[in-house]
């Protein structure tokens, strides 16, 4: 399915033999992406036979090329959702991905699995007029959906963090960060 960085720097992965014959179970999962594995840990753990069936490796399809990124609420920014949908719905979206954001990494420990988890993440203005909107987003975070890990930074303490004066300001998210999806 393809290279990258993650599948050159995970070290060796296990080989499970290919399914051969007839098998009996209670559930099947088709995929070894996030998605199915986080599902045939889970039934597993509560009791349920499961097969789990992988076409390559155990996160070789998107799950293992994603970047890495563990992102705060949704892709689109609170604030505009809340434009869209309401602040309650906002509110209700931005809570499910926290509470997945906080699962993930507590599933990961419980289960020693070592994601090279570094914590933070800036999100920098190239552009002056920007800026303005970074300032209102880290004040929206805190004051509407609650989430006090994000900061604005002026161009001083922009330049300082990334060493480089191209850019205007931003924001910096200690509540997130990066793993290593492989």
């Amino acid at each position: 399915p393809g290279r990258s960085w993650y599948e050159d720097t995970a070290g060796p992965r296990p080989e499970y033999p290919a399914l051969d014959g007839d098998r009996t179970c209670d559930v099947v999962v088709i995929g070894g992406g996030f998605t199915g594995l986080s599902a045939a840990a889970h039934l597993a753990k509560a009791g349920a036979n499961v097969v789990l069936i992988e076409a390559y490796r155990f996160g070789d399809g998107a799950s293992g090329r994603n970047g890495g990124q563990l992102g705060t609420g949704q892709r689109a920014w609170a604030e505009d959702l809340e434009a869209e949908y309401g602040l309650f719905r906002a509110k209700a979206l931005f809570d499910l991905a926290e509470e997945a954001k906080a699962h993930l990494l507590e599933f990961t420990a419980a289960n020693q699995i070592d994601i090279d988890y570094m914590p933070g993440q800036l999100s920098v203005a190239h552009k002056p007029r920007y800026v303005d909107d970074y300032k209102a987003h880290a004040e929206i975070m805190a004051s509407r959906f609650s989430y006090p890990h994000i900061s604005f930074m002026d161009a001083r303490e922009t330049a300082e963090r990334l060493g480089s004066t191209a850019y205007f300001g931003g924001t910096r998210d200690t509540g997130t960060g990066h793993i290593h999806p492989m």
